[in-house]
């Protein structure tokens, strides 16, 4: 189809292109002018016909016969000589054939009764010059109609899948700040994690991560002994138990945990017990989504355990989001002091490598540090110190390292699962 309208074309492109013009002048209509001269060009006085005969002619008297070759004849200005009126400066008279001398020119007009000139844009030419476009384009298009295609449809896809991620984005924010509200809300969230970790612990049993959901409690938990009803094993440290199932006692003497949440899915609410950090958690990826989740951080140790001192260190860009009013701000970290060591137990059920101790003191660090300050920084939350450090950033050797993606997804990889901050 493309191939028959190109030869369409192409035909009467042709075809206007080798049809005769009348509008070409012949060579019999060369003819001689003269340009008026301007008073500064004839001494201070108007040029006239007789003055114009003298110089072209060699006869003044002639001058009539100059008028009646320019009588009524249109100027570039749209006068034109009339019977008695007077010459302007550069009109163009036609002079007879044998008109000589330095005023004479050689000039062109069209023949016909009007003695016009020949307009430059005539519809044949505008005809040809569009149909030469049309021709140019249908011949594009057919050589690159594959690519044409193909640029189309990704166009489309690409429309498709911004559209796609738009709506993603804007259901993703209202699920965290869904999450936000929900967290303010739960009052009962924070004490059921707390009778699960007490319920584990009485069994000699110590949980660093709780997921609560509707149906189900899962434990991620230190210990390799067969785990007692209600709970069950479902892989190599973690543990699950029904929801509804009642909790047995809590060991008295333990170690506070201190469970701050991290975020939440369709699956319930994850915390961490930051009494097993024992060091820095660092969480890198997108500064604004890890600064959502140290700020729930730091709002639930200040819930749960406002007796917990929390030390800021100031960044390039400032003070740390979500920091209490009552903390102790730092300049730098060469301003930490090391503590003494916390009481801790030890009692051959733990296998990680740390020790676990009550936690003294959460250091938020607002920018990831040198190497010269991460190597004080672990010195100062070495395990069995107490004293525990957040990082916004990624830091290399960090004993936790999560990463938060740009659309709310909070990625622990010890625990091997994915949740979505909160967002405030």
């Amino acid at each position: 189809m493309i191939r028959r309208i190109v030869l369409l074309v192409a035909a009467l492109l042709a075809a206007v292109v080798c049809a005769p013009s009348t509008a070409v002048a012949a060579p019999d209509d060369i003819v001689k002018v003269t340009v008026v001269r301007s008073p500064e060009q004839n001494g201070g006085r108007a040029d006239t016909l007789a003055q114009i005969a003298q110089r072209t002619l060699g006869d003044p008297a002639r001058a009539e016969e100059i008028r009646r070759l320019n009588l009524g004849r249109p100027q570039s200005d749209g006068a034109a000589l009339t019977g008695s009126g007077p010459l302007r400066p550069g009109w163009i008279l036609l002079l007879p054939g044998d008109a000589t001398g330095d005023d004479v020119r050689l000039g062109r007009v069209r023949s016909g009764a009007d003695g016009g000139s020949t307009p430059y844009f005539t519809w044949k030419l505008l005809l040809a010059v569009a149909g030469a476009v049309i021709l140019a384009l249908l011949t594009v298009l057919v050589f690159a109609r594959r690519r044409i295609t193909r640029w189309v449809r990704e166009r489309r896809r690409v429309r498709a899948e911004n559209r796609r991620l738009h709506r993603e984005i804007k259901q993703r924010l209202r699920e965290r700040a869904e999450l936000v509200h929900r967290f303010a809300g739960d009052q009962s969230g924070p004490r059921t994690a707390w009778q699960a970790a007490g319920e584990l612990a009485a069994d000699r049993v110590e949980a660093y991560a709780l997921r609560l959901g509707d149906r189900e409690i899962t434990a991620w938990v230190t210990a390799g002994e067969e785990p007692r009803a209600p709970w069950r094993a479902e892989s190599e440290g973690v543990w699950t138990r029904p929801a509804e199932a009642p909790f047995g006692r809590t060991p008295a003497g333990r170690i506070p945990p201190c469970l701050v949440r991290v975020g939440g899915d369709a699956t319930g609410s994850l915390f961490v017990d930051l009494t097993w950090l024992d060091g820095v958690l660092a969480i890198g990826g997108s500064l604004g989504v890890a600064a959502d989740v140290v700020r729930t951080l730091l709002t639930d140790v200040a819930r749960f355990r406002p007796d917990l001192p929390v030390l800021s260190v100031r960044g390039l860009g400032g003070e740390p989001v979500g920091v209490p009013a009552n903390a102790t701000r730092l300049p730098s970290i060469a301003d930490l002091r090391p503590s003494t060591a916390a009481a801790g137990t030890d009692d051959g059920m733990v296998r990680l490598a740390s020790r676990r101790c009550a936690v003294t003191a959460v250091i938020v660090v607002a920018d990831p540090p040198s190497a010269e300050e991460a190597e004080y920084l672990f010195a100062v939350c070495a395990p069995g110190s107490g004293q525990v450090a957040v990082v916004l950033g990624d830091l290399p050797g960090a004993h936790w390292r999560w990463n938060a993606d740009v659309n709310g997804a909070v990625r622990l990889p010890a625990l091997g699962v994915s949740v979505t901050a909160p967002a405030r």
